[in-house]
């Protein structure tokens, strides 16, 4: 009997092994910063829809201006394969893309995988706060 157990359970662990497990955690670094989003430095976020890449995280930071008072940024490590996700061309500014896996994510939609995506995973969102004038970007 015990040897039948342990059959069964053996089975069932392999069973379960099969087929792809995502973890869904991509490498992030420090992303505490601060911008004048309306400043001339910043213009590509001076209008909604705009983007801006930044210097933080761990391969860097894409901050979208969603509407005149909010504000989205990303980690831009893919969390499919790492590479580094860039503004997709044809998409209006709101499609990032890995250029080593071509998994694409909808800025608009809290760092959705599109259907082509290799990965279910979110991009890693960090946390913004924007107080009329200055723009915080944080881990948090």
């Amino acid at each position: 009997m015990g040897r039948l157990v342990l059959i069964v359970c053996l089975a069932a662990l392999m069973a379960a092994s099969c087929g792809k497990e995502y973890m869904c955690r991509v490498p992030i670094g420090d992303a505490t910063c601060q911008i004048d989003p309306n400043s001339t430095i910043y213009s590509g976020i001076n209008n909604c829809d705009g983007y801006e890449y930044l210097v933080g995280g761990y391969q860097g930071i894409v901050v979208v201006r969603t509407s005149w008072n909010d504000f989205a940024a990303y980690e831009r490590t893919c969390p499919a394969d790492s590479g580094r996700l860039e503004m997709a061309q044809g998409y209006g500014n709101i499609i990032l893309e890995c250029p080593r896996c071509h998994s694409q994510f909808n800025t608009f939609d809290d760092g959705a995988p599109l259907s082509s995506s290799q990965t279910p995973c979110y991009l890693y969102k960090y946390g913004t706060h924007y107080d009329g004038r200055i723009l915080y970007i944080s881990n948090y």
